[in-house]
């Protein structure tokens, strides 16, 4: 028998512009079935309701995190966790802490590494292998930067992946070297492969464990839904072995692109259980996600210009352009949607010029694809991308992250066209938010403040309260095409809600960071509520 339940008592913000608020919202089962005044409703559910008086918070529809690497996440809670790392003595200190709790054949992975935080300016740039044989020589040891970019192997890591002075260097990576042509240790983009290859999965116990804690944390954060990027050809569709028998963890709805370099494998993904084919399916394979650069604090994002730090790097694309559209073309014509990983100014104009020459070549009504992060967009990309009517998927917790030496990066002029969320509205272009977990931490209330404050970076490009919390939640209903399904509180949707114990349209700018989530819901069922 379907629960019946009618929410009052507190805002009630729809999201919905034809019915932006209102008094109570009724669910039965896994959707609502009646929003408006609270005595008309009571009238219309009849008998046997449970009635939840919200005293006085406020209710939405739950938050969409439209880019985030759920397998990631996973292996992030089980590895070595770096984000408090802040010298290299921390780092000693933590890794001479691990290394005895493993024998001399097991890996140690640290991630979230981020040299920028680092309290000595002299220590900001990435170690060195011989600085991490320093700390442990005996175990392979492997820390991954905070963006997934770049890392650094010590001796033991690079010798069990056969990684010389003589490897060819993967097309669309790095294996940088100093001044008398010794490899560093440090290694980016398509050449992280060689050092993963040899890396071995958690166990099922661990992943499992993970699993729940990961999306436990997700739902404490009043994510309902998720665009979960799953990686197929790493390990042969490990990661999709993984989503499997991770199913009965999962809380919340999963869209899913597929990164690969066959699109046969996103035919062979699309069914049950991870695709159950119709309009309200818990988990969806979208389509096709692939990278066209890299990133800016591994300095491989693809730029038109030199980086203001580093005048003899300007990042690269790590995948030929004609193999690229290729992908894009065969993705586009089987009817998948398809997302960009593009950041660089230069990134992003190549890529969405091989859109317009897809739309051009091969028309297709509605495709909705995306450019996944957009982070760095000319006025010309912004209108090509409203013509084309690409969606910025976009990460906004990146200015928290960066906003403190973005400029020393990519000086200020750049910064003027970077991360342009007021310049993509007013032009027309559909964002939708993300925080690119683990990349990220998956909060959207902190995504918010971003939106709206910027951190005082470039604080003209600010969007007001509304916009970001479309950027959802609507915004990132309609970037997985599900704007029928969720993403406002209206009669024949999903019951995703959160509860929050402030009404953010009521908050001070300064003070959105502070908003507390107290209940999330999705399908009709509390997930997730504070003590």
């Amino acid at each position: 028998m379907n629960e019946k339940r009618i929410y009052y008592g507190g805002a009630i913000l729809t999201l919905n512009e034809d019915q932006p608020s209102v008094e109570a919202v009724a669910t039965e089962g896994e959707k609502i079935v009646a929003v408006g005044k609270f005595t008309e409703i009571k009238q219309k559910m009849g008998d046997g309701f449970e009635l939840i008086n919200l005293d006085g918070f406020t209710l939405l529809p739950g938050f969409i995190d439209s880019h985030m690497h759920p397998i990631m996440f996973i292996f992030f809670l089980v590895n070595l966790d770096l984000t408090n790392v802040k010298s290299m003595k921390d780092l000693h200190i933590l890794i001479r802490e691990t290394a005895p709790q493993k024998n001399s054949s097991e890996w140690i992975i640290g991630l979230r590494l981020n040299e920028e935080y680092f309290t000595n300016p002299e220590e900001r740039t990435l170690p060195t292998r011989w600085q991490l044989d320093e700390i442990c020589s005996e175990n392979p040891v492997f820390l991954v930067r905070y963006d997934g970019h770049i890392g650094v192997a010590n001796t033991k890591a690079l010798e069990i992946a056969g990684i010389t002075a003589e490897t060819e260097v993967p097309e669309g990576g790095e294996i940088r070297k100093n001044e008398k042509g010794e490899i560093t240790g440090i290694i980016s983009e398509e050449a992280l492969n060689l050092l993963y290859s040899k890396m071995s999965f958690p166990n099922p116990s661990e992943i499992m464990d993970g699993a729940e804690k990961a999306f436990k944390i997700l739902a404490e954060k009043g994510i309902t839904s998720i665009c979960g990027l799953v990686e197929y050809d790493r390990g042969r569709g490990v990661e999709f072995s993984i989503m499997k028998s991770i199913i009965p963890k999962v809380l919340q709805n999963w869209y899913c692109l597929v990164t690969t370099e066959d699109i046969n494998n996103i035919v062979k993904v699309k069914k049950p259980p991870l695709d159950e084919g119709h309009k309200y399916s818990k988990f969806k394979i979208g389509g096709f996600k692939t990278f066209a650069d890299g990133t800016f604090g591994a300095k491989t994002a693809c730029m038109f210009e030199p980086f203001s730090d580093a005048p003899d790097m300007c990042g690269f694309c790590v995948v030929d352009t004609e193999k690229l559209y290729n992908l894009m073309k065969d993705a586009h014509n089987r009817g998948f949607q398809i997302g960009v990983h593009t950041i660089g100014d230069k990134g992003n104009r190549i890529v969405v010029d091989l859109y317009k020459r897809l739309l051009k070549e091969n028309p297709r009504e509605d495709h909705r694809h995306r450019v996944e992060h957009a982070s760095m967009l000319t006025a010309d990309v912004i209108r090509d991308m409203k013509e084309l009517g690409l969606i910025a998927s976009c990460q906004p917790s990146f200015i928290n992250s960066e906003y403190t030496w973005l400029e020393k990066r990519i000086g200020k002029d750049r910064c003027k066209y970077t991360y342009p969320y007021k310049s993509l509205i007013d032009a027309g272009v559909v964002i939708a938010s993300g925080s690119d977990c683990p990349v990220e931490v998956p909060d959207v209330i902190l995504g918010i403040h971003a939106l709206v404050t910027r951190n005082g970076l470039v604080p003209e490009q600010c969007i007001s309260i509304e916009e970001a919390l479309k950027t959802y939640t609507i915004n990132g209903a309609y970037a997985a095409f599900e704007e029928d399904v969720k993403g406002s509180i209206e009669v024949g949707k999903l019951a995703d809600f959160v509860i929050l114990d402030k009404n953010p349209l009521e908050v001070p700018k300064a003070q959105i960071k502070n908003i507390q989530v107290l209940e999330t819901i999705v399908r009709g069922k509390s997930v997730y509520k504070r003590n």
